[in-house]
């Protein structure tokens, strides 16, 4: 299934209307259960766009603390579907007040998530020194590569960088959460150790980004938008430097110590 698709729109311009084509991002539902030796049961229903299926799933896993191992485990896929195989029953799925969930935050239709604010308060993550220069370019060189934005308008991007500014890898979702496991998941699959990178994101900074980024041990985000005041107070319990507003030249830093000239 394509991640972006053609549609006929009327547009207006200048009072006068016209029919073109233009290109829309693809929201779609994708169905994960689970099915260990003795037992098949539905996960989680999320929509997301297509593409980078197994990055997502990985770094939902990792995110919500499913199970300890990562790579324990295959996956199946369907039409719109997932099948997570388990070797046993050593998997934990929270439980949750509704089955689906629109952008697969971690929280949303959680009955309870003091299991992932326990990740923030036992976490050990130490700040990394970034230059200035490098942290208000990031959102830029991320954006060069946002190709399905750049085509649609109307898609969510995460992206790891190291600090010296290098970007390895980007991810692209209508979701902003699900960019953000993916960017995470795909960092599993290819063994990218996260403790010593950024976290760039093209909108705000909510308080389960931070959540994800802590229990992928990530100790530096910086994002395009604001943050909330539980991401800046679950980073500051972290210990994850927090930068928003990162666009232009300028940035605004929610939790780091600025030496005064």
């Amino acid at each position: 299934m394509p991640s972006i698709e053609e549609r006929a729109i009327h547009r207006l311009n200048y009072g006068n209307w016209s029919l073109e084509k233009d290109y829309i991002a693809v929201e779609s539902v994708l169905s994960i259960d689970i099915k260990s030796p003795t037992k098949l049961e539905r996960w989680v229903s999320i929509l997301r766009t297509p593409g980078n299926d197994e990055a997502l799933i990985r770094g939902l896993i990792h995110s919500e603390r499913v199970m300890t191992n990562n790579r324990g485990f295959e996956i199946e896929y369907g039409e719109s579907s997932a099948t997570i195989l388990v070797p046993d029953e050593s998997y934990q799925i929270a439980a949750r007040g509704r089955i689906s969930n629109g952008s697969a935050c971690g929280i949303c239709g959680r009955q309870d998530f003091s299991d992932l604010l326990n990740v923030v308060h036992q976490c050990e993550l130490s700040q990394l020194n970034i230059d200035d220069e490098i942290i208000v370019n990031l959102p830029a060189t991320m954006k060069d590569s946002q190709a399905a934005f750049t085509s649609t308008g109307g898609i969510h991007a995460s992206a790891l960088f190291t600090t010296e500014g290098e970007m390895l890898l980007m991810m692209e979702d209508i979701g902003r959460h699900n960019a953000v496991d993916k960017v995470i998941g795909q960092a599993k699959i290819s063994s990218i150790e996260m403790h010593n990178c950024i976290l760039c994101l093209s909108g705000r900074i909510g308080s389960e980004l931070v959540l994800k980024a802590a229990a992928a041990g990530i100790s530096v985000i910086i994002a395009v938008g604001a943050a909330s005041s539980m991401a800046i107070d679950l980073a500051r319990e972290a210990g994850i430097a927090l930068y928003g507003f990162t666009r232009d030249g300028s940035s605004v830093s929610y939790n780091q110590p600025i030496a005064q000239g």
